[in-house]
């Protein structure tokens, strides 16, 4: 997705650089928008023309709100041949869609008070604090500053408001669509959340339904081809009326589409392909929940009940809440009052019919200010809990301040709170910890509120404790009994008789279809309903009228031989490289090697440069090269022409022979190409030069375009050695010659921050005047985000915030054999195995896990046969299972490793690896 101004335009460098322009477009233009469009009076759009691409004409407008978390804005969505556009600030009046005319919307602007820590409060503090820049009013008076003692004020009034015009544009694409889905607003079907190829979402909110569908309609019309509607071309029934685009879809089928993918993730989710975490990320998606609307944030449960003791042994069922039971059932005594209530509320509704229905819970599990409570410590939601609590802080007693005292007051406690979680406990340390230095005050009993406290068996360690929780979430016993919980919050038990009886009942107004926001012609109760809707939480859409299917639970071993049915299911949530079934064990072996003869040409040497699988075949390409894993071709670059080149890698009836030019980009980079590399998907090439620079291109899918989207400058005095890209989690991470790692932003196209290794580290203390060490490698987790940088024998893992996750003593980590390359495994970071691949001088292939308590990488496995007896210099971990690794070596040698199946080891041998899973299971995973 594109963000512009309304002064935005075309530089000079990407006129320049827009090679092969795609212009099939032009030859289906919609002859009749244009006639309507050139009617149009200049003076009536010349607000937003600036905002349009050249072949973008408007062919319909709706006047929507775009939600982001709490903020709305008042916009413009403008429906083109090509694309949408977004305008923030501007609505249409005095006339019907393209004959009104458009106007600019104040926007207001709030200043909110703030207090900052100092650099240092308390010197026992379990965290080390980290200087921030602050400033000092100087209009504090001498009694406030010594009640603010210990404190930088950075306060602003808050008593006026500012107002401004903000205008700006998004632009999205057709072709660049990942997925729309229907969306309440207010309880009310109103509207769309619509997602593109980076899973950024757009939430807006239409006047009326029938707006929402007309545009859905549109959208669907188009061809989509990078979305899930292409993509599961199978899931899409037949068309029941209506004008079906080209995949087949209308408005008239969309619900039936849906089912049918949800249907296919219910079954991933039962034979135990995906995880419980993503099941319930899915459920929270389609049952309406969003990061965008923080009134309808995505709900997650509560799993363990102990945070009191020292240690935590998740093999025990009785750390774990009941999940067969909502909040307010856990603890019998405040059960019983609960029951008291709604037995009472009953009553009353019986000799009082038009009052509304009886109910357990004047609260809701899920809510707006229940999402702020949890992650006030991170922006932008610390500046969203300042709006809602008038532009200052909540008193310091009603912040969240300890993960025990929250679970006690949401479990027996409180009568007035029955929240459940985020997803962020299960992913997102950061939120625990107070690094942008706020100022929460002291509660009454004078404790300051600084970093969340965390239970003494995660060792006060906020990684830790995510680490163990999501661990607890994918435990046997959750994944045994969490469609329980899913029945309360999406399914059967939601409403009705079965509610009832499970003590599952909300205030009729948190429900859709309990009321009639459009009926209300009272403003001050229509206001009144919408702010109570807003605050105090909404359901869920029910999903199922039936009980959820309960997960299967698969065992390797079934009357003492390999169940393989059971294998199939292991295989989709083993770690990388264990062995399924037997996820202790690491243990690969060779199938095959080659020698490399794709790319040679023109190289003085025969050192492989990328390596991967096409058609069920390895195949690498030399140093200068880069695979286009998408399609069977390959990029090279590093000639005199500063361009590149695209080559067929292998044969097909396009392309009969190997290396065959298919096409040449010149004139690039004002220099020699370096390094590049290609998404995975295809739809961006990453190129970095000798003379320092990184450029980012668009290649477009159905055309031979390449278009310039940014030039990057952030390294310095010398070439960029080395690059990866993940569209997943938006980022490219380049490494140079002048020993820089960097992490840019691949959707908005700015640097983001460089990630310091030791050895980068030490020299900065030092000042030392010798020459940086070289990058040699840096490859990203394609699960969670991690970096991994191989600077010289420095190896290092960072976390996608660019905190040091774990790193490898140089000279004794890699036991004094120097690396040469080094490639990130796709592991998830609550299991236990193997994150990083390192190829060595001499032909050693070394297999690395963590070690979360010392933050250190630990060799895990070495690849026992000796094939490769020079540098390893391309290293590749294949396939969703992650069970195959290949190697290139500076020789031109090949080979290919397979994690070796259970099934082919020796009655034994399987004894063997039985009784250590018998030992393993009863010991317990105990932290």
């Amino acid at each position: 997705m594109a963000s512009s101004t309304v002064d935005e335009y075309k530089t000079k460098e990407e006129e320049e650089h827009n090679h092969n322009c795609d212009n099939d477009s032009s030859d289906s233009e919609n002859d009749e928008s244009f006639r309507m469009t050139e009617r149009l009076s200049a003076s009536n759009y010349e607000l937003i023309t600036g905002l349009l691409h050249a072949n973008d004409r408007p062919i319909r407008t709706f006047n929507v709100s775009r939600c982001t978390g709490l903020e709305v804005t008042q916009s413009l969505l403008l429906y083109c041949r090509n694309a949408l556009y977004i305008a923030d600030g501007f609505q249409v009046e005095k006339g019907d869609d393209l004959y009104g005319t458009i106007i600019r919307v104040d926007v207001s602007n709030s200043t909110y008070s703030v207090n900052l820590r100092q650099n240092e409060i308390n010197k026992n503090s379990r965290r080390e604090e980290s200087s921030v820049p602050h400033s000092n009013n100087g209009d504090s008076t001498s009694a406030q500053n010594e009640k603010n003692k210990g404190r930088q004020n950075t306060s602003f009034n808050n008593d006026d408001e500012e107002i401004s015009y903000r205008h700006q544009s998004q632009r999205l694409a057709y072709e660049d669509i990942y997925s729309v889905f229907k969306r309440r607003y207010q309880l009310r079907p109103v509207a769309l959340e619509l997602f593109d190829v980076h899973r950024n979402g757009i939430f807006i909110s239409f006047g009326s339904s029938s707006e929402r569908d007309e545009l859905l309609s549109k959208i669907l019309s188009q061809p989509l081809h990078n979305s899930i509607f292409h993509s599961s071309r199978n899931l899409i029934p037949s068309s029941i009326g209506g004008a079906a685009g080209p995949l087949g879809l209308s408005l008239h089928n969309f619900d039936k589409f849906m089912k049918n993918w949800r249907a296919k993730v219910t079954y991933q989710w039962t034979e135990d392909r995906i995880s419980n975490f993503e099941y319930l990320m899915h459920l929270n998606t389609f049952a309406g929940r969003t990061y965008n609307d923080l009134t309808q944030y995505p709900v997650f449960p509560w799993i363990i009940n102990d945070y009191e003791s020292e240690t935590i042994n998740l093999s025990d069922q009785k750390i774990y809440r009941d999940l067969s039971k909502p909040m307010g059932a856990l603890s019998e005594p405040r059960a019983t009052q609960f029951r008291e209530r709604y037995e009472a509320l009953a009553a009353y509704t019986e000799e009082s019919p038009d009052e509304p229905p009886p109910f357990h819970y004047g609260t809701h599990y899920s809510c707006e200010g229940y999402v702020l409570y949890y992650l006030v410590r991170l922006e932008p939601y610390s500046r969203l809990a300042l709006s809602l609590q008038g532009g200052r802080f909540d008193v310091a007693d009603r912040l969240f301040s300890s993960v025990a005292a929250s679970w006690k007051s949401a479990s027996e406690e409180n009568l007035q709170d029955v929240r459940e979680l985020i997803p962020e406990f299960f992913h997102l340390p950061e939120f625990l910890e107070n690094s942008n230095m706020f100022d929460f005050g002291q509660t009454q009993s004078g404790e300051s509120v600084h970093h969340v406290n965390i239970p003494k068996w995660a060792n006060n360690d906020p990684k830790t404790f995510i680490q163990i929780n999501r661990q607890a979430l994918e435990s046997e016993y959750v994944s045994k009994n969490l469609h329980h919980w899913i029945d309360l919050i999406f399914g059967y038990k939601q409403k009705g008789t079965e509610s009832i009886l499970a003590q599952n009942t909300f205030v009729h107004l948190t429900y859709a279809g309990q009321v009639d926001i459009d009926s209300i012609i009272d403003e001050h109760e229509r206001a009144a309903t919408i702010a109570q809707i807003d605050n105090f939480g909404q359901t869920p859409g029910r999903l199922d009228r039936r009980p959820h299917p309960q997960r299967k639970i698969p065992n390797a071993f079934k009357d003492q031989c390999v169940d393989l049915n059971a294998l199939s299911s292991l295989a989709y949530l083993t770690p990388p490289f264990c062995i399924v079934g037997a996820p202790h064990r690491i243990y690969l072996r060779a199938v095959g090697w080659d020698n490399c003869s794709v790319g040679m040409s023109g190289q003085t040497d025969s050192c492989v440069g990328d390596i991967c699988m096409m058609k069920d075949k390895m195949i690498g390409v030399g140093k200068t090269c880069v695979l286009l894993r998408s399609s069977a071709k390959y990029f090279r670059y590093g000639g005199l022409n500063n361009g590149v080149s695209i080559h067929s890698a292998v044969t097909s009836t396009q392309q009969r022979d190997v290396n065959q030019v298919l096409n040449v980009y010149d004139n690039l980079h004002s220099a020699p190409i370096s390094a590049a590399k290609m998404s995975l998907n295809g739809a961006w090439l990453v190129t970095g030069c000798e003379d320092s620079t990184v450029r980012v291109w668009s290649v477009k899918k159905y055309s031979k375009n390449l278009q310039l989207k940014s030039t990057l400058c952030g390294h310095e005095n010398g070439l960029v050695s080395c690059i990866d890209i993940s569209t997943t989690f938006g980022i490219i991470v380049t490494g140079g010659k002048d020993g820089k790692v960097i992490e840019w932003d691949l959707r908005q196209l700015l640097f983001m921050r460089q990630l310091l290794s030791n050895s980068n580290l030490k020299t900065r203390v030092s000042r030392s005047s010798s020459a940086p060490k070289k990058v040699l490698s840096v490859s990203i987790n394609g699960r969670n985000g991690n970096i991994l940088n191989l600077v010289e024998s420095d190896l290092s893992l960072f976390d996608i915030n660019g905190n040091l996750v774990a790193s490898c003593n140089p000279s004794s980590g890699i036991d004094g054999v120097v690396a040469s390359s080094a490639v990130a495994t796709d592991c998830p970071e609550w299991m236990n195995g193997a994150v990083a691949v390192t190829g060595h001088v001499n032909g050693d292939i070394k297999i690395w896990s963590i070690d979360y308590i010392t933050k250190s990488l630990i060799f895990q496995h070495a690849v026992p046969d000796k094939i490769h007896s020079c540098s390893i210099t391309a290293l590749c971990v294949h396939g969703n299972l992650q069970n195959t690794l290949l190697a290139g070596d500076a020789s031109g040698k090949m080979s290919l490793w397979r994690t070796v199946k259970l099934e082919n080891f020796n009655s034994q041998e399987l004894g063997v690896i039985q009784n250590e899973l018998d030992i393993e299971k009863g010991r317990g995973t105990v932290y």
